[in-house]
């Protein structure tokens, strides 16, 4: 194996590492993965977004931990990069200058379509989608969605919506502790179709499917794996809109003190997870699909190809 690069990913909700070199068959080959649930994204719906001082301190604390982690494999490079909720901040700058000031490297903020070519280039590195090069890519964060249409592997459109999990469940959520009333659910379910209208982004022809990454995807495939007990395959990929449904109907029905005792439910992620599956079965609905396919090859496995190659 080649000598290995890490790359850290600061996400709205989670900060996460990957360590990785190029394999015998030539491939990139994962050495050591980590996700520390750090929401940095609070306040990031306000029409002024700043990190708030205490999770700015958490999340440079958690970087410079996932560095310490990396530092370990003795990789030959180690890249910080960051995408919405640093982007968005006015005081995004303090984050990159904590940053540096715990580890020694500058972290580089992601531009939307930086960000967009980084999960082309990691689904890419996904062995069960090899072949597959006309696709719409979804990923949803704390802050954005994202949307890519890939034809014969290329971008032919990209784009970033402020519809994030973080961002809706502080706009329409005003219980946090209780279940999620039919009211809030109706109101996130018409905003998000009102911004995918406006959008103009092309769901058709029907037959491309669907690919998303991201942890809401994660933890709901998690959730519902466990659900339908030992004898599923813990490898399936596929996530149908009535799974999907059942399980939003399941969460959104409780408080949020019993959703965090949900088995493969973090409980950082526990109060805006219904928020994240209505946003993602109101995109089905819009998208015209019964299922979505999930890979873990994400953002920063696009980032360690290119530092690799």
């Amino acid at each position: 194996m080649s000598s290995p690069v890490a790359v850290i990913d600061v996400g709205s909700n989670s900060i996460k590492l990957l360590v990785a070199g190029i394999g015998a068959d030539q491939q990139l080959e994962p050495l050591f993965a980590e996700t520390i649930e750090t929401r940095i994204s609070t306040g990031i719906s306000m029409d002024l977004p700043h990190l708030c001082e205490q999770a700015l301190e958490a999340g440079c604390k958690t970087v410079a931990e996932l560095v310490h982690l990396a530092r370990e494999y003795a990789p030959r490079e180690i890249e910080i990069v960051a995408t919405s909720a640093v982007r968005d901040a006015l005081n995004g700058q303090d984050f990159i200058d904590c940053v540096f000031e715990q580890t020694g490297i500058q972290l580089r903020v992601l531009s939307g379509a930086e960000e967009a070519t980084y999960i082309g280039q990691g689904l890419a590195c996904d062995r069960a989608l090899a072949g597959t090069e006309d696709f719409i890519q979804v990923d949803i964060g704390g802050g954005s969605l994202e949307l890519i249409r890939f034809k014969q592997a290329k971008i032919q459109q990209a784009l970033s919506l402020r519809l994030g999990s973080v961002r809706l469940t502080e706009r329409f959520v005003i219980d946090r502790e209780g279940p999620i009333s039919k009211n809030v659910e109706t109101a996130i379910n018409a905003y998000v179709h009102a911004e995918l209208s406006q959008s103009n982004f092309k769901f058709t022809p029907l037959s491309e499917p669907l690919v998303a990454t991201g942890g809401a995807f994660a933890v709901s495939r998690a959730i519902l794996a466990a659900l339908k007990g030992p004898k599923t395959d813990q490898h399936e990929s596929t996530l149908s809109i009535e799974d999907l449904t059942c399980l939003k109907n399941k969460l959104c029905a409780l408080p949020l003190h019993e959703r965090m005792a949900v088995p493969h439910l973090p409980a950082a992620r526990a109060d805006i997870i219904p928020t994240a599956l209505i946003t993602i079965l109101a995109l089905l609905h819009h998208a015209g699909r019964q299922r979505l396919t999930h890979s873990f090859c994400n953002l920063r496995y696009g980032v360690a190809a290119e530092l690799l190659r």
